[in-house]
């Protein structure tokens, strides 16, 4: 408020400058800061023609009201910082949805995507060791689900198979947020999973008045890895901001209680530059994005012996714009243009000549409106994938246009939504050249796909209760891989076989989520079931020797041969429950308990579906002595027995994980230590959705420690 007249200041820059968090007030002087752990922090509130104010709490309770701010009237020019958090303009999130950021993202942050969110409700990891790690949400892996960042395509080969990294160290990022319900739709049609979404900035909007500096380091015991991070953002006169990241990443083989693993070494570097020019009711945003990534897939008797060495490196350039407006409603206009070069290679072992080369490049406009609870968008893509070595997929162009929107009313204390998206997808495949052993060329052609998807969402809150229920309809187009491959893939020891005459795959999807709070409880549950008349499976064709049959002379194995799959649609179901239970027992100890179980099944064969995760029991306590916090994780798997067609069992394990942090505030710097012992007991253990676990347990106990410096 206004200290002269107790008026209600509008458009104040309220920030939090050790989560990087900030908000705008609203009209009624009022503001919401979201994600802010407990403990304390620090709120730096400034507003052109006031004097900035500076205070300290220490939040004991996620729901506070900080209550009244004055600031006083400043005769000095100052330099105006303007923010436009359009965070009520928002969608109501599912209770299920997920947010990881500030505290609970750095004490939780590990090198990849999948092995930070290990611990959430619902997630589960594929790998083929440290270097390949991709999560599986509530059964649904590679491209069943959305990785977007910032709303847009990651644009690496992730999601076509299980040995391509995705293209991100942790370090480098600061939120992560898990979207279901209508509002997924808004990043694609593929989104029966859900949507993960990954930002370098907990707040895009951020703008700073001096320099800010943040620096991450740390090292872990289990492979004898060591990172840095160090991240600056210099502004320039009145209007102008420059950005700058640097990231480096070794890591050693992967040390198990039994052994260290050969060839599962790794390196990351990253670099990253932007520049941004703040208007009064616009910004605009320009910046280039580096990162090269090195990584081994250790050996098998199946298909190289010495395993295979991935090089991955990915270009980006981005340009984003925003723009305040009034126009039938709508008060937002975002452009987000991008252009992805990502090239990809497979070796064997000590071979300096790739045996698979795939490269892509993508380029995408996409343009979004957003009012009061209402959104429309456009998204514009074109990509163009080229293949080589011994990888003898055609290499093929895509072209797609798509509509989407969202609505959001509130009737009777129902908050209704409705969100639908229309995609027409071209595929173009090079026909001139074609090397093709297992696919009928004449197979091979021109396709075209008219994509439709839909959502409704019911929300509900009263008293201490909140419900939300949501149905989709979605559909996924098969890919370029999916459709065309013929040949060795290295990194998963297979060969794999398109199926040409592919149709979009269909899958009608039912969620129910219930949140009750008590007090200093919170409980919340979810079930969910889909079903799908045409799932689409990459089976093995069979276990025999005939040559020619179900098994290709190829590789350095013993044997010398590499499995044939080849892509099938089936009738399928996903249905699954979770469960959250979080207790404030003490105001420094708090419990959390997580459940989730999924069930997969092969209508079709009437069998289970291969590659499902096991249940999954996750208890922990945190003892908050701020400025000093400690927390024990207790996690139990289950054994996973619901096998599909040539899964093997794999038993059940426990571990006991310790983390904690230490944060201490010196004027201007905010030093930040945390450390973390996984796997505390030693035990050996195996993922059931490794693919390479007949060879490889998971890692043994390791100590890691991070150090964070800002100012």
């Amino acid at each position: 408020m206004n200290d002269d007249d107790k008026t209600p200041v509008h458009g104040a820059n309220v920030y939090i400058k050790e989560l990087s968090i900030g908000a705008v007030s609203q009209v009624d002087g009022r503001f919401i800061l979201d994600n802010v752990s407990l403990g304390k922090i620090s709120i730096s509130i400034s507003m052109i023609g006031f004097k900035n104010l500076n205070k300290s709490y220490i939040l004991d309770t996620k729901n506070t009201d900080l209550g009244s701010f004055y600031l006083s009237r400043d005769t000095i020019k100052i330099e105006e910082i303007v923010v436009d958090a359009h965070h009520e303009l928002r969608p109501h999130g599912f209770i299920s949805n997920i947010n990881v950021a500030g505290d609970q993202y750095h004490n939780m942050v590990k090198s990849s995507l999948a092995l930070t969110l290990e611990q959430q409700t619902g997630l589960s990891i594929r790998s083929m060791g440290q270097g390949v790690t991709q999560p599986v949400l509530r059964g649904y892996s590679g491209d069943r689900f959305l990785l977007t960042e910032n709303g847009i395509t990651a644009g690496d080969l992730s999601n076509t198979s299980i040995d391509h990294t995705i293209s991100m160290d942790m370090a480098a990022y600061n939120n992560i947020r898990i979207i279901r319900g209508p509002e997924a739709l808004l990043f694609g049609s593929n989104t029966i999973g859900g949507v993960i979404d990954v930002s370098r900035k907990n707040n895009t909007e951020a703008r700073f008045n001096k320099l800010h500096v943040r620096n991450i380091s740390g090292m872990e015991s289990s492979n004898e890895s060591f990172f840095g991070n160090f991240i600056a953002y210099l502004p320039y006169k009145e209007n102008h901001q420059f950005g700058f990241s640097l990231l480096s990443r070794t890591a050693g083989d992967q040390k198990s209680p039994e052994s260290s693993i050969e060839n599962t070494a790794l390196s990351n570097r990253e670099l990253t530059g932007s520049y941004s020019y703040f208007g009064k009711n616009d910004r605009s945003t320009i910046s280039y994005e580096q990162i090269e990534m090195d990584y081994g897939i250790p050996g098998s008797l199946e298909g190289h012996i010495d395993g295979v060495d991935i090089k991955m490196n990915k270009r980006t350039l981005k340009h984003t714009y925003h723009k305040d407006i009034s126009f039938l409603g709508f008060q937002t206009l975002d452009i987000d243009q991008r252009f992805i070069d990502y090239g990809h290679t497979e070796n064997e072992k000590d071979n300096p000549n790739p045996s698979v080369i795939m490269d892509q490049e993508i380029f995408s406009l996409q343009s979004k409106i957003t009012g009061n609870k209402l959104t429309a968008g456009s998204l514009l893509q074109y990509r163009n994938f080229e293949a080589g070595g011994f990888y003898w997929t055609p290499d093929t162009k895509e072209m797609s246009v798509a509509l989407f929107g969202l609505i959001e009313r509130e009737i009777n204390d129902f908050i209704l939504q409705f969100s639908s998206r229309a995609e027409y997808l071209l595929v173009l495949p090079d026909t001139e050249l074609l090397y093709l052993s297992n696919i009928n060329e004449s197979l091979v052609k021109k396709r075209k796909f008219q994509v439709f998807s839909a959502a409704l969402g019911v929300i509900r809150d009263w008293k201490n209760w909140e419900l939300s229920l949501g149905t989709m309809l979605t559909q996924r187009a098969p890919g370029i891989e999916d459709l065309f491959s013929d040949g060795p893939h290295l990194g998963t020891y297979a060969y794999e076989i398109g199926q040409p005459k592919l149709m979009l795959e269909k899958t009608i999807g039912l969620e129910a989520s219930l949140r009750r709070q008590m007090g200093k409880i919170d409980i919340r549950f979810t079930g969910y079931q889909n079903y799908s008349p045409n799932f689409h499976i990459s089976t093995k064709m069979g276990d025999g020797y005939e040559p020619g049959a179900d098994w290709i002379e190829w590789g350095s194995g013993s044997s010398g041969w590499l499995y044939k799959y080849q892509m099938n649609g089936f009738r399928a179901r996903i249905y699954g429950f979770e469960s959250e239970l979080e207790y404030e027992l003490f105001k420094m100890i708090n419990l959390y308990g997580s459940a989730s179980f999924t069930r997969g099944e092969n209508i079709s064969e009437n069998r289970p579906l291969a590659y499902m995760p096991p249940d999954k029991i996750i208890f922990s306590t945190e003892l908050d002595l701020q400025p000093f916090s400690i927390t024990l994780q207790l996690k139990k798997v289950l054994p996973q027995t619901r096998l599909g067609e040539f899964e093997t069992k794999t038993e059940g394990y426990f571990i006991a994980d310790l983390n904690g942090s230490l944060t201490i505030h010196r004027s201007q710097i905010t030093h930040k230590i945390i450390f973390q012992i996984d796997n505390i007991f030693n035990q050996v253990y195996y993922n059931h959705l490794s693919s390479i676990k007949r060879i490889m347990p998971e890692k043994g106990q390791s100590f890691s420690m991070q150090y964070r410096l800002v100012f």
